[in-house]
């Protein structure tokens, strides 16, 4: 199964229900908090967010190349899937 990352800012609600959503599904996930990266790792992870999603929104959950932008449960649940 592949990893699940999810890129969010540690004052988001959304990226905090998305954090939950994934421990209550029991997903092999990592969790990159973009507000606690600073300088030149701050940018490339930026700019990751916005070449993967074309926004600058969070949260963004990731696995392969499908993404969720936002916390939608479905959208979720379906990204756990495949």
């Amino acid at each position: 199964m592949t990893k699940v990352t999810l890129y969010g800012l540690t004052t988001c609600p959304h990226c905090k229900r998305a954090l939950e959503f994934l421990k209550t599904a029991k997903a092999d996930f990592e969790v990159i908090w973009v507000d606690k990266l600073e300088g030149e790792e701050r940018k490339k992870v930026i700019e990751k967010i916005y070449n993967i999603s074309k926004s600058y929104s969070v949260p963004l959950l990731v696995k392969g190349d499908k993404w969720v932008l936002g916390f939608n449960r479905e959208k979720l649940e379906e990204l756990l899937k495949d």
